[in-house]
């Protein structure tokens, strides 16, 4: 993503609102990313110390399992 956002920068003329666009979203999308890792840490905590139920064990795998095939069909 930042290579494909250098090269539109470089060599493109980019109204303000646009480009202001641009950078709020890529911003966004890093604040979910950080989000991401962050609760997959106190997942990873949780699990360890045995502090989550199955049910959200059950859950938390569907989704990650459903995410990592959502990553591969988008590759």
């Amino acid at each position: 993503m930042d290579e494909m956002f250098h090269h539109t920068m470089v060599n493109s003329m980019i109204p303000r609102s646009d480009l202001q666009a641009i950078i709020e979203y890529k911003h966004q999308m890093k604040v979910i990313q950080l989000n991401l890792q962050r609760w997959t840490r106190y997942y990873e905590v949780g699990v360890e110390e045995q502090l989550w139920s199955i049910e959200v064990k059950e859950k938390l795998s569907i989704k990650t399992s459903d995410e990592k095939q959502y990553a591969i069909y988008i590759q």
